[in-house]
């Protein structure tokens, strides 16, 4: 079964989850103006659908003993899909996308140094099945750091 599509509700609850994903259901429907059950069934009917996960998130602007990196990584197309899954498999990789432009693929890796890093990057990703380049570009301080950007409205519309 396709997944729903988000109305204003559903985009409301997934707003106030974001800001405090802690709060009880009573407290989220008082800020919602909506019944309980209204927060409870939403709230079941996007985690059965994969569209909100409550996890916590740890800030990583607050983790300076780690090495932070962006992966460009090119690879043949026939091999995409399995170094993609490679990757996402990865405990070190927390973030893996299909792009368009001038790599493949984007990985966001981290490691206790920039020497594991590096050691990472040239034993592990670029020893995989289908890669053809790797370029690392490493992440020296983090400006901005929010989960909830995908929540925002456009300014344009």
């Amino acid at each position: 079964m396709p997944p729903s599509v988000l109305d204003e509700m559903d985009r409301r609850l997934i707003a106030v989850l974001a800001e405090d994903a802690r709060q009880s259901h009573q407290a989220i429907a008082s800020a919602l103006g909506v019944s309980e059950g209204t927060v409870r069934s939403r709230l079941k009917r996007l985690e059965t659908e994969g569209i909100v996960r409550i996890t916590a998130i740890h800030s990583i602007d607050e983790l300076n003993e780690y090495a932070f990196a962006y992966l460009w990584i090119t690879c043949d197309r026939t091999r995409l899909r399995d170094v993609a899954e490679e990757l996402a498999a990865e405990p070190l990789v927390g973030f893996v996308a299909s792009i368009l432009g001038r790599a493949d693929l984007l990985a966001i890796v981290h490691e206790s140094s920039p020497a594991h890093l590096v050691r990472f990057v040239d034993d592990r990703v670029k020893t995989l099945p289908g890669v053809i380049d790797v370029r690392t570009e490493p992440i020296l301080g983090i400006v901005k750091n929010d989960a909830r950007w995908g929540l925002v409205k456009s300014r344009q519309g």
